[in-house]
């Protein structure tokens, strides 16, 4: 994993006229290796877009490559890396934290365009962990799957038992974040969820009351695992893609640097 490879997938790339290549490559952060895969552009120009996966044994970068290329055929760059413990990252699953995943997501959004502000994609965890980096990051877009949400005091626990089942804490840092966020909203969610229930979604919405647009796409007959269900049903795939479609290409704001 030393080296980057460049490997053309054949996405079509509807700004840059051509296929869209993507790179693996490994970057710095948290202390650990992180396995990232990133869409290159023949201009140089960096990706807008990171996606950040949920937490489980078989969670990793590729789970949601599906969507990806599809808002990459459209000229939505993108990043997404394995979180340490996971994939091809190093470390533990059992001794990551939430405190540490944030400090991944950060040296991830390093690698984004730094001129324009980015879109967060996270899906049950990692969207707990974009909703969190809102004050940081200052995102444009936040597209949540299933959005887990965690305590306050769990955020130094390890994934070993320790860390506290999702549910609707009003302290939780995810919720603080949403009331801190100005731009556009989607979040995915399940009607079979056993994960996250109803009342977390809730809290989700009833925190993100700034929010420039709020959308909700409903998937009545999926589970938790929405990224296990949703490649198989090609009409409720679509729907998605076009929902994120239309967040992505929002006028997106140029990020002031003093």
């Amino acid at each position: 994993m030393g080296n980057s490879t460049v490997a053309s997938d054949g996405v079509r790339d509807g700004s840059a006229g051509g296929e869209a290549e993507t790179e693996d490559f490994v970057f710095e952060g948290g202390g650990q290796r992180l396995a990232a895969t990133r869409t290159v552009r023949a201009d140089g120009s960096r990706p807008g877009v990171l996606a950040l996966h949920g937490l489980g044994t078989t969670a990793t970068r590729h789970r949601i490559r599906y969507l990806l290329d599809a808002v990459a055929a459209h000229g939505h760059g993108w990043l997404t890396f394995d979180f340490g413990g996971n994939g091809e990252s190093t470390g533990a699953l059992t001794t990551s934290t939430l405190r540490g995943r944030r400090a991944e997501t950060l040296a991830a959004a390093a690698h984004l365009d730094p001129a324009t502000a980015p879109v967060l994609i996270g899906t049950s965890m990692g969207a707990h962990l974009a909703a969190a980096s809102v004050p940081r990051l200052r995102p444009r877009g936040l597209v949540l799957f299933c959005p887990a949400a965690y305590p306050a005091d769990a955020e130094g626990l390890p994934f070993d038992g320790s860390l506290a089942r999702p549910g609707n804490y009003p302290d939780s840092p995810a919720y603080a974040g949403l009331r801190d966020f100005d731009g556009d909203l989607l979040v995915v969610t399940a009607g079979q969820d056993q994960v996250v229930g109803p009342e977390v979604v809730d809290g989700y919405l009833e925190s993100a009351r700034n929010a420039r647009s709020a959308e909700v796409v409903r998937l009545d007959d999926c589970d938790h695992f929405v990224h296990r269900w949703l490649p198989g049903q090609p009409e409720r795939r679509d729907e998605v893609v076009q929902a994120m479609l239309r967040l992505l290409s929002a006028e997106a704001p140029t990020l002031q640097r003093s």
